[in-house]
């Protein structure tokens, strides 16, 4: 993980003594927690394209000439009479030479649509997306901003549809339909459930994906349903 904090580095020594417990003498308290995490003003992961591999530490991590370094002096906080940013630091920087480019043969298309997936797969009757004991969550992955989503069963029964449209037309500067918008999430929830609101049966299902300006992909679904419990309605 990838933590940006407003405290003066440390290797994130503290953050970490903290959420072990080793300043509270033991296993932390959720106000110890609340208090370290309140620090984090963004977390991220680092995630490589299919086939990439991370770097060594040494070598700098991510595997492309990409390198963003960010240094100021200026102490995170709020400075009276200065109204950028709510009174907060405002910083601006530009990338020069740098922008997306547009697919442009066979083999960069299929590269895009081979990125779509469907998670977790299979469906053991629970997911990490499950907010409580009655929700059924899976996720449909990396989709481009415009799509038709379909499910079927293995015999070509008609189960769901998405019509999903997430484009942004503020980003719109490509001639690419694959890449002319940004989109405001690249993934799909779907709560296992038919079109008619019904939870789908244990199975292998078939998710077809239709994208524009790239082609389309069908991907094998495998459902394990736990068993349903009324006594937790």
């Amino acid at each position: 993980m990838v933590y940006v904090t407003n405290t003066p580095y440390d290797n994130c020594l503290e953050l970490r003594d903290r959420l072990k417990g080793a300043l509270n003498g033991g296993s932390p308290s959720d106000f110890i927690k609340v208090a370290a995490l309140s620090k984090i003003t963004w977390a991220g992961m680092i995630m490589a394209t299919t086939g990439q591999k991370m770097l060594s530490y040494k070598d700098g991590l991510i595997p492309n000439d990409v390198t963003v370094k960010l240094r100021v002096n200026s102490t995170f906080a709020a400075v009276k009479g200065k109204g950028t940013n709510s009174t907060h630091p405002a910083y601006q920087f530009k990338l020069e030479n740098k922008a997306t480019k547009v697919l442009e043969n066979t083999a960069q298309v299929d590269s895009s649509l081979n990125m779509i997936n469907v998670v977790p797969n299979p469906y053991y009757g629970y997911s990490a997306y499950e907010i409580n004991e009655l929700s059924t969550t899976v996720k449909i992955t990396n989709l481009p901003p415009k799509s038709v989503v379909t499910v079927y069963t293995l015999d070509g029964r008609f189960i769901q549809q998405f019509q999903r449209d997430e484009r942004a037309n503020l980003y719109n500067v490509q001639q690419n339909l694959g890449n002319r918008y940004k989109q405001f999430a690249p993934d799909l929830e779907w709560d296992l459930k038919n079109n008619k609101g019904i939870p789908v049966a244990s199975g292998v299902y078939l998710i077809n994906i239709k994208a524009e300006g790239l082609g389309e992909r069908t991907l094998k679904f495998m459902v394990i349903n736990r068993q349903f419990d009324p006594s937790r309605l």
